[in-house]
């Protein structure tokens, strides 16, 4: 499938690849489980290797970008305003959630500025900041920001890898490989943290 996707979009003149590609940029912060990355990469490239407008296509995959990351903000906001929904029901959930709000309301602006160069966790710095009521204009600001910097990246990789696509989208894979490890190395020593902190408490209550 995204084989064919990456072909149609090479094989296609007119608009509708830049379109493609917009939506690809956009979708990992609707349906992260979605290759918009290898799409967006693919652009990149056949911008380097084939002469279409690379400046197109940058503009085209970061309004993506902004849009879905709109679209993701939104939900929070929508999440925010029905404290009764399912989300909500677990007492420890309720908690995880609102520690997550309080950090996002001290670092928001920062969670936004690097989102793009985490994946799997983008749609979530989003929706965070959506259910925090975070301003519209600071959303676009620092995650446009993101966007621009590591659309920018892509586009800089791909013109010096220059037409090995197989070499290029390796590269991208060790990288999301890497960070994804980084993140659940984190993950385990807060969970470790937190383990070691209730075992020393003398009643093995939650903390105040």
């Amino acid at each position: 499938m995204l084989d064919e996707v990456l072909r149609w979009v090479e094989d296609t003149e007119g608009p509708w690849p830049y379109v493609v590609l917009a939506l690809a940029s956009g979708s990992e912060y609707v349906l992260p489980f979605l290759p918009g990355d290898t799409v967006t990469l693919f652009g990149a490239f056949l911008g380097v290797t084939t002469g279409r407008p690379l400046l197109v296509i940058y503009a085209a995959i970061n309004v993506g970008a902004i849009l879905g990351s709109l679209v993701a903000y939104a939900f929070g906001r929508w999440l925010a305003g029905r404290p009764g929904a399912p989300v909500f029901e677990s007492k420890r959930t309720r908690k995880a959630i609102a520690a997550v709000q309080a950090r996002f309301a001290r670092h928001g602006a920062m969670y936004l500025a690097i989102n793009r160069f985490v994946p799997a966790l983008r749609a979530v710095f989003f929706v965070a900041a959506g259910m925090i009521r975070m301003p519209v204009w600071e959303v676009v600001l620092w995650g446009g920001l993101s966007a621009l910097l590591w659309n920018a990246l892509i586009v800089g990789v791909a013109w010096v890898v220059g037409d090995n696509w197989a070499a290029l989208e390796a590269l991208f894979e060790r990288y999301t490989v890497a960070v994804l490890a980084l993140i659940a190395v984190a993950l385990l020593g807060l969970a470790a943290r937190w383990a070691w902190r209730r075992r020393r408490r003398p009643d093995g209550g939650p903390a105040a």
